[in-house]
Formats: C-alpha cells, sequence, structure tokens
C-alpha cells in the first residue's frame, strides 16, 4: 500500500480499513498484555486510546463509509471471543460502546479535533463509570461510606473538616479519565492529520528482530484472574479494618467487617462463577452466528496479528527518541502507519 493516504484508490482504501481492523482486534485482544511487559504506564487509556484513533482513521480512510466502523466492530468482538475467550463481559461492552458512540458521532459532526474530543471524553468516562460500578458492585456502599470517614478523619489532621470525601475522591477520579480523553483526542487529531499532510515517519526495518523477552512478561488468562482475586481481597482487607478502625464502638465496627466480608465474598463468587461465564458464553454464542458472515476477514486479521506484535514493541523501542506527549504520539503514528504499509506474508504466493 502506498502512502499517499489522500490519494487512496477505493481498493485500497478498503485494504487500509482491513489493516485498521486487525490493528484495533490486537490492541483490545493483545496490545495491553505486551504493554504491561514493556512496563509502559496508563496502558488502560492507551488501549481506550488507541480504539478512538482507529475508529476516527476508519471513518476518515473510508471516505465517510461509517458502515465500516461498525463492521470492523464487529469483526474485532469475534477475533476478541476466539483469542481471548474468557475476556469479562464488560470489555465487549466497551467496544461496542465505543463503535456505537463513533458511528453517532461521526454521523453527526465532521472528523475533526472537536468530534474526536467527544469521542474521546465519552469513551475514557465511559470506561471510568464502569470501574466505578464494578467496584460498588463488589464492596457495596460501605466501601464509599469508609471512604467518607478515612477522608474526613485525615482532614481533621490538618484542621479541617470534610463531608462527602468519596464525592470528590470520584470527581477527581472521573476528572482524570476526562483529562485523558481530551489528551487522547490531541494525539489522535495530531496522528490523523500527519498522515493526511504527508508527514513523515520512521521506515520500518523489515529485517529488526525484537528481542523474545518482551514477550516473556505477557501475564497469561489464569495469572490476570488470579492477580485480580489478590487485588480485591487486598482491598477487602484494607476496607474492612477501615470499617473498624473507624466505628463509634468495637461491637458495630466487628458488625460493619462482618456484613461487608459477607457481601463481597458472595459478590465476587457469584461474579466470577456465575453471571460473568454465561454472559461470556452468551456473548460467544452470538458472535459465533455473525463469524461465518465475516471469516475471510477474521482469518486474515487473525494471521496478520503476530507482526502487530513484533510492530508495537519496536514503535515502542523507537519512541526513546521523544519524550512526554510526543513520545505517545509517535508511539500511535508509528503502529499505525508500519500496520497500513508493510507487505504480508501471507498475501505472498
Amino acid at each position: 500500500m502506498n502512502t499517499g493516504y489522500k490519494n487512496l484508490t477505493k481498493e485500497q482504501r478498503l485494504a487500509a480499513v482491513q489493516r485498521l481492523t486487525a490493528l484495533w482486534a490486537f490492541s483490545e485482544s493483545g496490545l495491553g498484555g505486551i504493554m504491561h511487559a514493556l512496563q509502559i504506564p496508563f496502558t488502560g487509556l492507551l488501549v481506550g486510546g488507541m480504539a478512538v484513533i482507529i475508529i476516527s482513521l476508519i471513518a476518515e480512510i473510508s471516505s465517510h463509509d461509517l458502515k465500516q466502523v461498525l463492521r470492523a466492530a464487529m469483526i474485532v468482538l469475534i477475533v476478541k471471543a476466539m483469542v481471548s475467550p474468557y475476556t469479562p463481559p464488560p470489555a465487549y461492552i466497551a467496544v461496542a460502546f465505543q463503535a456505537l458512540l463513533g458511528y453517532a458521532i461521526f454521523s453527526l459532526l465532521p472528523i475533526n479535533f472537536f468530534s474526536m474530543i467527544l469521542l474521546s471524553s465519552i469513551a475514557m468516562l465511559e470506561s471510568a463509570i464502569q470501574k466505578l460500578l464494578i467496584l460498588t458492585l463488589f464492596f457495596g456502599k460501605s466501601f464509599w461510606k469508609a471512604m467518607d470517614e478515612m477522608i474526613a478523619f485525615i482532614a481533621k489532621q490538618f484542621g479541617s473538616s470534610a463531608s462527602n470525601g468519596s464525592q470528590w475522591l470520584v470527581t477527581v477520579y472521573l476528572l482524570i479519565y476526562l483529562v485523558g480523553g481530551i489528551i487522547i483526542a490531541w494525539i489522535a487529531n495530531k496522528t490523523i492529520r500527519g498522515f493526511f499532510a504527508g508527514k513523515d515517519i520512521v521506515i520500518l526495518d523489515s529485517n529488526k528482530i525484537i528481542n523474545e523477552e518482551i514477550y516473556k512478561g505477557e501475564p497469561t488468562k489464569r495469572k490476570t484472574v488470579y492477580q485480580k482475586l489478590w487485588r480485591m481481597m487486598l482491598l477487602l482487607i484494607i476496607l474492612s479494618v477501615l470499617l473498624f478502625v473507624f466505628a463509634a464502638d468495637t461491637k458495630q465496627g466487628w458488625l460493619a467487617v462482618v456484613k461487608t466480608v459477607s457481601w463481597t465474598l458472595s459478590a465476587i463468587l457469584i461474579w466470577f462463577m456465575l453471571i460473568s461465564p454465561l454472559f461470556t458464553k452468551l456473548i460467544q454464542k452470538l458472535l459465533q452466528k455473525k463469524q461465518s458472515r465475516y471469516s475471510d476477514e477474521v482469518l486474515r486479521t487473525l494471521a496478520f496479528l503476530p507482526m502487530l506484535r513484533r510492530f508495537s514493541g519496536l514503535a515502542w523501542q523507537k519512541s526513546r527518541e521523544h519524550s512526554g506527549l510526543a513520545r505517545w504520539q509517535f508511539f500511535f503514528s508509528a503502529l499505525v502507519h508500519w500496520s497500513l504499509t508493510c507487505s504480508d506474508p501471507s498475501e505472498k504466493k
């Protein structure tokens, strides 16, 4: 594929959309693990940011054929179900939400910095709110009560007072995601404008071999589940201590701890043993019905994933020449550019 993104033929645009779809699928099913292995900070925000960039690029390169965004999302969900069969339901919801949001926003507005800010900010806020809802589901209202009491205690030590501290904490948390969404929109806009302006990107050395140790740190699904459970249990212990310490008397403290532990353990067991597996199987069955319709695109996407793994490591290595936001912008630009311009071995006869 040539690098003159403005003058692509119809066939080249379709090929570009296929490559971008593969990159989106990779970012949802493998990029997070590689980022953890490379010790890249803010992995969650960056994976969400990659989705925003790809949705915007698909809308732009497809000449505003927004059905391509929905088609790409369906392929991404199918690949995600195949590559990461134990992915929890919220991850599927996030992908579908981002695609539908992109479709709605770009149907009403042109693809520019403002529309990208809307897409990115709302997508990031949805991700943050989803985490808060899950936190409340697992730990109940007692979690927020403990936060209120702890923040009030800390404020008192400084000769001040604070009521509804958890609300302030949630507000700050949401603001962080909102600012992250704006930064991602800035990176996305700069990346896309750079492509269509013909801005130079570092040429990919096809003979470059990335050290295999980059991928040894990628966590397995089993390890990831255990890590999540340990984090929840640690948070439960901290919460129990807070409820006991800040209770009006010892009896109330023990009662609050028992209630919290009972609720949390029940919620965790019901979620991991019943709700999550059932929803995951239901989603996978729905996607399997669509799989035959998109079989060719799915196979091409799966074949392209190993190459994208190498590109992501190489892009991060090359980005060391930059700092701050420029590094993230280079990382995204290089990864997308190489994905669009490299030769696909599976296409060679």
